[in-house]
């Protein structure tokens, strides 16, 4: 389960941007309370890196790197 969520000025003003923090908010209460199905949070390849993404929208995914139960979204972007 995630206790911490930390975002970087970058991912928030693109979400700001692209007018997803709710959308965003959704996912992280999802994340919080133990619900990864629902927002697909898995660790990518090369799996050394430590990088995670999660599902905002079908269309856009958060990237971000995990240290225990926090994660740091670094990256908002478009999923293809």
């Amino acid at each position: 389960m995630i206790d911490k969520i930390f975002i970087t000025k970058e991912a928030y003003t693109y979400l700001e941007k692209h007018q997803m923090l709710e959308l965003f908010m959704k996912a992280i209460i999802k994340l919080k309370s133990g619900q990864n199905a629902g927002v697909d949070l898995k660790k990518r390849k090369p799996k050394v890196l430590n990088i995670w993404s999660f599902r905002i929208t079908k269309k856009y995914r958060a990237w971000c790197r995990r240290r225990g139960s926090e994660l740091t979204v670094y990256k908002i972007d478009a999923h293809r």
